[in-house]
């Protein structure tokens, strides 16, 4: 009983802290930002409307939208909601981790979301039951990322995988996901390359911006420094702009590698630095291949590399060392592996896109973001290609090799044969002529035309061969 009740303190004192610390370092930042903003501009005292301002940018950060007034504000901070996650995270790995600490951690964060909710200034958009699942996933992210494989559950079905299914799944499991980490990974560095390419390019245009609001040096960097908390939402536009689709700033602008064109933005500085078309055809195509280069590369080091399906084994290898068996499996683990890894890009992103986009007002800004399915489609179509290029190619080699293989086999083998003929050829030739010279000293009878005649001769041989040793005889008693 005692230690159950160690868990639920646990659980609950780690959601405690992480909302502490998390409010605190908020508030923080928003003092400070609205104490420059008055100190420049020489207006009313804004610090009253820190702790309101508090509450609703740390339930913005879980999803949880608000609109003041004409003022609407829906897209989530995803870099607020990922520091938040690492903070739960870190903690949860200090403090321990059980399932009854989940459970108690929890319902503590859904309470004190509730307060927020409760003594919220502002109209927050969704219903209650939307708010808390939200906030609660955040939580859960958080505290499940920390300590879950540690956990006896989880322990149990982990020795249940491994006993229930072979290796060889395990691999290509295992091969997908890898794959599908590294392929995320590549994009997303892709598109901060992207980002800072705009910041430098279009840098004069949030300058300008700046100029037009009449901000000073203070508030310009600290405004700067928050609109970084929404640099993960840029970089999934960034993506979809990179892969040939668009984003949209409601129906005030239009951006992609085609089209860039906007009217009436809001006056938010880092709407400046977005994109403009790009005119140079080669450029944009080039562009446009890097989602196949991606996948096909990626493919490739799944196919070939030896911790992974090892198909490199069998191109390399000597041509008598190939079995069918072998070169089968080797090129079926890839298909498994990169279709688990298609399926997780195409579930990721779509989370990934659907968080990343919300509305900044509600008639001409309502939509703010990406088209999801258009946007995943750009993504996964050029990388799904590269897979199969990728696979076709190492078939084709495989192919080729084991064709010659067999062209070469068969080549010797009719040597062989040939060889074999010729042997027997000349054999039969030697067995012939032996023949024939015996033959040749017997006279046939068909020679002489009749058995009379050549009994007669057959009788006069005799004679003369008797004459003549009857001679030698003689000759041998005379000496």
């Amino acid at each position: 009983m005692t230690r159950q009740i160690h868990m639920w303190s646990r659980g609950a004192g780690i959601a405690l802290a992480a909302m502490a610390i998390y409010a605190v370092a908020i508030v923080s930042f928003i003092s400070l930002t609205l104490l420059v903003i008055s100190m420049e501009e020489g207006g009313a005292n804004l610090s009253d409307s820190t702790v309101s301002l508090t509450g609703a940018v740390v339930l913005l950060s879980q999803g949880i939208g608000f609109s003041s007034g004409s003022f609407t504000l829906g897209i989530t901070p995803l870099l607020l909601t990922g520091l938040l996650i690492a903070l739960i995270r870190q903690l949860a790995q200090r403090l321990g981790t059980s399932l009854l600490g989940y459970v108690a951690g929890l319902v503590t964060w859904m309470i004190l979301n509730l307060l927020f909710i409760q003594n919220a200034s502002v109209n927050l958009s969704g219903s209650l039951a939307s708010h808390l699942v939200r906030s609660s996933l955040v939580f859960s992210l958080g505290y499940l990322l920390s300590g879950i494989a540690d956990w006896r559950e989880i322990k149990a079905l982990k020795s249940l995988y491994q006993s229930r299914v072979s290796s060889q799944i395990r691999l290509i499991v295992r091969m997908g996901m890898i794959t599908w980490l590294l392929i995320s990974a590549v994009f997303l560095v892709i598109s901060l390359c992207t980002c800072v390419y705009w910041a430098v390019v279009n840098h004069q245009g949030m300058a300008r911006l700046f100029t037009l609001l009449n901000m000073g040096m203070g508030s310009r960097i600290l405004t700067t420094i928050a609109c970084l908390m929404w640099l993960p939402n840029l970089l999934m536009w960034a993506l979809a702009w990179l892969t040939g689709s668009n984003f949209q700033i409601g129906d005030a602008g239009y951006f992609s590698m085609w089209l860039g064109k906007s009217t009436d933005l809001p006056p938010i500085p880092v709407f400046g630095l977005l994109p403009d078309q790009v005119s140079n055809d080669v450029i944009r195509t080039i562009v446009l291949t890097i989602p196949l280069v991606v996948g096909f590369i990626a493919a490739l080091l799944v196919i070939v590399h030896p911790r992974s399906c090892d198909a490199w084994k069998i191109i390399t290898c000597k041509a008598d060392e190939i079995s069918n068996k072998q070169t089968i499996i080797r090129l079926a683990y890839p298909i498994g592996a990169l279709c688990i890894t298609a399926s997780l890009l195409v579930v990721s992103f779509l989370c990934l896109y659907g968080v990343s986009n919300g509305p900044l007002g509600k008639s001409r800004l309502a939509h703010v973001g990406v088209s999801t399915q258009e946007a995943i489609r750009s993504v996964a179509q050029p990388t799904f290609l590269g897979f199969t290029l990728a696979w076709v190619l190492v078939a084709v080699i495989i192919a080729f090799k084991v064709g010659l293989h067999v062209v070469v086999a068969n080549i010797h083998r009719r040597a062989e044969e040939a060889k074999d003929g010729d042997v027997e050829s000349l054999h039969e030739t030697d067995t012939v002529s032996g023949s024939a010279g015996e033959s040749s000293r017997v006279i046939s009878s068909k020679d002489f035309g009749s058995t009379e005649t050549s009994t007669t001769v057959l009788v006069h041989a005799e004679n003369l061969g008797s004459s003549d040793s009857k001679a030698d005889a003689n000759a041998k008693e005379d000496s």
